[in-house]
């Protein structure tokens, strides 16, 4: 409870660990002494290589600079030789200090927050197909179908979603969901969370990323679109607006060039945050079709030039 109203949803401070870092739940740690249950233990039968199952990647969780070369010493002998890695802080989100195939030189620099309370992730960078899909639940059960991820900066940073999926097939999407319920029953979550995936070579759903303690950045959208009859195809994305560009005068630039949102056509573009000079969200959308959807697309880029 919070100034004595009941809050709904998941404490922060859960029994597993803090859900801000619950990636970090994907790897055993590098110390035996401090490891506890991970993603290993839910998933036992996920194996590398296999493409009937959803495993997490190959990695260790580290407390220290010593103990990640010690987590990079270990996975080299693990791996095949030549698997690059990816080094995570546990405690961050939206790809924010994500180093891609780093070296080992490289993590003596890398600095952990004051406290010694936190950790950062050194794991395997799976060579993917390409696909990233996305799957949000509520509970135990999906909040729809997968989405496809829209990924920047060489697939560290999530720029929004697709949704629904265009590539995920039937058999993909039920063996996500299959992991996300194995995850559940380890968890007990509550509220709402979500899982992020890459396709590796052998067409495995690699769970990259575990997102709890707060609504999934598409949350929002995905409740508007509830509220409607029909359907819609959802694009969601970012930009930041230049200083000057306030809200009111963003909107009425959408209006006269025919972009803003109609709700008897269904279709059009809703600007949902806006923040002069900062990340800001929007999304495009339409009940007709994909092609109707990359069309608003192309003309509010345009736009935001």
């Amino acid at each position: 409870e919070s100034y004595g109203m009941p809050a709904i949803g998941d404490a922060a401070d859960h029994r597993i660990c803090q859900l801000g870092s619950a990636k970090a739940w994907l790897h055993p740690h590098i110390n035996p002494q401090k490891r506890g249950p991970s993603l290993r233990d839910a998933l036992p039968a996920a194996k590398v290589g296999l493409a009937a199952t959803a495993r997490g990647p190959w990695g260790y969780i580290a407390s220290s600079t010593e103990e990640l070369k010690e987590a990079m010493h270990k996975l080299r002998g693990e791996l095949p030789c030549g698997t690059r890695f990816v080094l995570k802080p546990s405690w961050a989100s939206g790809g924010d200090g994500i180093l891609v195939d780093v070296k080992e030189e490289q993590l003596g620099s890398f600095e952990f927050p004051p406290g010694g309370q936190h950790t950062a992730i050194l794991e395997e960078f799976v060579e993917g197909s390409g696909e990233s899909p996305t799957l949000y639940m509520l509970g135990a059960e999906p909040c729809g179908p997968l989405a496809d991820q829209i990924l920047a900066e060489n697939g560290t940073v999530n720029d929004g979603n697709r949704w629904p999926s265009i590539l995920a097939s039937e058999q993909l999407t039920q063996t996500c969901v299959v992991a996300a319920k194995d995850i559940q029953r380890v968890w007990g979550l509550r509220s709402q969370w979500g899982l992020d995936f890459v396709i590796d070579r052998n067409g495995a759903p690699i769970i990259v990323d575990l997102n709890m303690g707060r609504p999934n950045g598409n949350f929002s959208v995905r409740l508007w679109e509830s509220r409607f009859c029909q359907n819609l195809y959802l694009h969601t994305s970012s930009w930041k607006p230049p200083a000057g560009v306030t809200a009111e005068v963003f909107f009425t630039a959408l209006k006269e060039r025919g972009l803003a949102w109609d709700p008897e056509a269904l279709q059009g573009v809703l600007v949902y945050q806006h923040f002069q000079g900062q990340s800001s969200a929007y999304v495009a959308a339409s009940a007709n079709s994909w092609e109707t959807v990359d069309s608003y697309v192309g003309r509010l880029q345009e736009l935001m030039v």
